[in-house]
């Protein structure tokens, strides 16, 4: 059992179950040790489904199979797994999810078509489809601990993310419950982890899809750990039917619209903020801001290269306020910036200005600023009025060791 990370929120809160949905968790043996494992949601009412994939070459096979079962744009039954990715297992991974969602659809009487999977672990080992339908036999694990279910699906995770909020709209309760896991493996392009959000208000499905793209790209998006996009990235979005409105929902300029995205959007932040705070080994939380970039490329591009360099993550990690490291990770983008114009600061120190280290740069100061569990970096670029924001985590001996034991 990995020690829980040092960046671990206190408490994580009461997790609210939503309406329309039975939520049952498995111990199925996919590991090693009891555990939990499995998790199966079930979609009573006419339920809208939105997903957003990896955009990996080399995707696994759970993915093309909701793919092709999100045109049908509802969802009846959704089963996750930890311990084992269901990537590059050939056509006996395929044929497994076929027995899988054959087996649900007759147990629980849903559609095969409206059965979506995921799964997270390690790749290329045969699915335990055995293990997971003698499971799903079972009828004693319906569960309202809708936290077991952010358990279920931890691999090298610390702690589970997990979150509750609630909104009024026309005088009506709106539940949104948030949970997601990841820890290694991260750098999304969608997003390297798995993310699942409910919310028990009809959503339409069209509305639903470009609401969680817009969501992914200002939370999950922004984040990384190690650089690494994974094989099995996805987040997925419901809305039951279980909360109606007069007037139905049919645009996504609706206010209504507007008033839950602001209520979703603290919910994929927080759950995005956690990953990073359970990044393999971290020790730090780093904020990266990139302002007056000329375009909102430049500032991307420059942001995310400085939040993945090795040598950048391991100075913050040893505490060692070492610019030039953060210089180069800028100069590594080919992107032409004028040195006299670019300025650094960490926390609110400046550490660089017109072209080399500030001179009125208070170094034991800054050191100590730097052993913060928190650090906020900004690149100021001196060229347009783009900026952009992105969180990652620093380097420690632990990732290696985390990462260099993962199959044993």
């Amino acid at each position: 059992m990995l020690k829980k990370s040092p960046l671990a929120p206190k408490n994580i809160g009461k997790i609210k179950q939503i309406k329309g949905i039975d939520l049952y968790v498995y111990s199925a043996g996919l590991y090693n040790k009891k555990r939990l494992d499995l998790a199966l949601f079930l979609f009573k009412n006419k339920t809208s489904v939105a997903e957003v994939f990896t955009k990996s070459s080399l995707r696994s096979c759970t993915l093309d199979w909701n793919e092709k079962n999100l045109k049908n744009k509802e969802i009846e039954a959704l089963i996750v797994n930890s311990g084992n990715a269901n990537t590059f297992t050939g056509q006996a991974g395929i044929n497994a999810l076929t027995k899988i969602s054959n087996f649900v659809s007759n147990k629980f009487k849903v559609s095969v078509k409206k059965v979506f999977f995921a799964s997270t672990g390690v790749i290329g080992e045969k699915f335990p489809e055995n293990k997971i339908l003698n499971t799903l036999k079972k009828d004693k694990s319906k569960t309202n601990n809708w936290l077991q279910a952010a358990q279920s699906i931890m691999t090298t995770d610390t702690f589970p993310k997990a979150i509750s909020v609630k909104t009024m709209i026309e005088n009506k309760t709106i539940t949104i419950t948030g949970i997601a896991k990841g820890s290694g493996m991260i750098e999304p392009n969608m997003a390297t982890m798995l993310g699942f959000i409910f919310i028990d208000c009809l959503i339409p499905q069209n509305i639903l899809q470009k609401l969680l793209k817009d969501l992914v790209d200002k939370s999950f998006n922004q984040i990384t750990v190690d650089g690494d996009e994974s094989t099995n990235d996805t987040v997925i979005m419901t809305s039951t039917n279980s909360v109606s409105f007069k007037n139905k929902i049919s645009s996504i300029k609706d206010k209504r619209i507007s008033k839950i995205k602001n209520s979703l959007l603290p919910v994929v932040k927080y759950l995005a903020e956690q990953i990073v705070r359970d990044g393999e080994g971290a020790t730090k939380l780093i904020n990266i801001k990139v302002e007056s970039a000329k375009n909102s490329p430049q500032a991307k591009r420059i942001a995310k290269a400085v939040a993945n360099s090795p040598l950048v993550k391991t100075a913050f990690y040893g505490n060692d306020p070492n610019w030039g490291r953060i210089v180069m990770a800028i100069g590594k983008t080919y992107e032409k910036i004028d040195p006299k114009k670019l300025k650094i600061y960490i926390g609110k120190q400046t550490v660089v200005a017109n072209g080399a280290e500030y001179k009125k740069l208070n170094l034991q100061k800054l050191k100590k600023y730097m052993a913060s569990k928190e650090i906020d970096l900004k690149l100021d670029l001196g060229q347009g009025n783009y900026s952009y924001e992105t969180q990652t985590c620093d380097f420690s001996h632990k990732y290696v060791d985390i990462n260099a034991a993962y199959r044993t």
